[in-house]
């Protein structure tokens, strides 16, 4: 690749034995495994593949991929989780165009990731020199952006996806704290904000130590306490909804209110940024449209149910976080425990790229020591820091969902898929792109743009204005 800058963002994330992680799951191998390695120069594989790519360390090998299937795993285990806890919420706040609103984001998301996956498809086609079909290129994502946008493309995709990590692991832990302490308030009454400390205190020498390997298993473990979690949870909608008459205040809307819920929605579909590196990992990419389509299917089929049955059943009552508004049952502890792992799991995934891409820019040896504890510990500081000073998790998750998810999942895509149909060049010319569906893209483009610049400032007028300030956890412990 030509790009120094992009080169150097891409090597923050490295290959693990034969198979290619998602964004989600990139990590550094373990440090043994690295030691000694990186000021020498790389072997270049005896393969009829372009030394460029090889020397550049833009490629791994793809002697074992995933299949369609495990690709479709991959797609709803990103996507699907802690999302689905505030569709309620968020369907409420929009109003009766709620329902309407998930399933013409998941159209456009589906829409936008297959466009992705398109760009690299086009990508492996012009510049087989650098990007070989039979091996694997780190960060696509950012490759795409380079070659439809330049260096700039490039910083800005790798900046959003930092932000929107540290958002998400910020997230998850307060999250996990909710849940925990709804389970648990009968035995150890110390609220969230305690909550997220002691989870912070046990994860971090999970976060100093080794990286989690082998993510196919993480994906369907990930996918099953979801689905189980929302399985439990529907069923507890249902049970309140035929046992109890649930008086729902009704209240007038504001534009506010529906922009901070467009943020929520778009965060449920976050994971869309991700679809070229896992159409990566396939042995046949052509297959990676179908896979997005069972994808998206698998995550609407846990989406709907409890996203609609919350907001007909409570209404106006529920809760940013459903599961704090489900009665009580054997079902809504056993949703919130799997629930919690999910979110614990999550966390420990999406923290590590953040962690590694700091380690680069700031030249931490890949060998476990001093600089890795003091940064990674700093890392989960400044989470800490933001969970205990807005412990109102919509906020966040509106902020991140509205500002760079949009930008990832709703702008981008279709923005590099058009340039790169229009892009002349010494190579076949591609399909021009029908009247009808580049109409759809500007449109998609600017109510990307849009909604994400109106959803980003309610999020920003919430968290700081007087009226609906949170109180910082801190201020409640003197």
């Amino acid at each position: 690749m030509s790009g120094p800058n992009l080169s150097k963002s891409r090597n923050s994330y490295q290959s693990i034995g034969t198979t290619r992680e998602p964004i989600w799951t990139q990590v550094s191998s373990d440090p043994s495994e690295n030691a000694g390695t990186t000021s020498s120069p790389p072997k270049l594989n005896p393969d009829n593949v372009s030394n460029v790519a090889q020397q550049n360390g833009e490629v791994g090998s793809n002697h074992f991929g995933i299949n369609t299937a495990t690709a479709a795993l991959f797609i709803a285990g990103e996507m699907a989780g802690s999302g689905v806890l505030a569709l309620p919420r968020a369907l409420v706040d929009s109003g009766w165009i709620g329902p309407v609103l998930l399933v013409l984001m998941s159209l456009v998301a589906c829409y936008g990731g297959s466009r992705l996956g398109k760009c690299w498809t086009i990508l492996e086609e012009r510049y087989p020199e650098i990007y070989p079909k039979h091996l694997q290129t780190r960060n696509p994502y950012a490759c795409i952006a380079h070659r439809t946008l330049g260096d700039w493309g490039s910083r800005i995709v790798s900046a959003c996806v930092q932000i929107t990590l540290f958002g998400a692991g910020t997230v998850y832990l307060i999250l996990a704290a909710e849940l925990l302490d709804d389970l648990l308030k009968g035995l150890i009454p110390i609220g969230p904000c305690t909550w997220v400390l002691i989870l912070a205190a046990f994860l971090l020498p999970a976060m100093w130590l080794g990286s989690p390997k082998d993510f196919w298993g993480v994906a369907v473990g990930a996918l099953l306490t979801t689905a189980f979690s929302c399985l439990f949870m529907f069923t507890q909608i249902m049970i309140d909804g035929m046992q109890f008459s649930i008086h729902r205040n009704t209240r007038q809307h504001t534009f506010a209110n529906f922009f901070m819920a467009y943020g929520t929605i778009a965060f449920s579909f976050g994971g869309a940024s991700t679809f070229p590196t896992i159409q990566n990992d396939m042995l046949d990419r052509s297959r990676f449209p179908f896979s997005v389509a069972v994808g998206f299917i698998l995550i609407m089929v846990l989406y709907l149910p409890v996203a609609i049955g919350g907001m007909l059943v409570y209404g106006e009552t529920v809760s940013p976080n459903i599961a704090l508004t489900l009665g009580d049952s054997w079902l809504v502890d056993a949703a919130n425990l799997l629930m919690a792992c999910h979110l614990i799991l999550a966390f420990l995934i999406v923290t590590n790229p953040v962690s590694q891409e700091l380690e680069h820019i700031m030249n931490v040896p890949h060998e476990f020591g001093r600089q890795r504890l003091w940064l990674r510990s700093s890392l989960i500081l400044g989470m800490v820091l933001m969970a205990e000073s807005i412990p109102q998790f919509g906020k966040i998750l509106s902020l991140v969902g509205g500002s760079t998810i949009t930008l990832l999942t709703f702008v981008l895509p279709p923005l590099c898929y058009m340039k790169l149909c229009d892009q002349i060049g010494p190579w076949p010319p591609l399909r021009p792109i029908p009247i009808h569906e580049r109409v759809f893209i500007y449109e998609m483009i600017g109510l990307g743009i849009f909604g994400g610049t109106v959803a980003t400032y309610n999020s920003l007028v919430s968290i700081f204005s007087p009226n609906s300030f949170s109180r910082p956890c801190y201020f409640n412990w003197w």
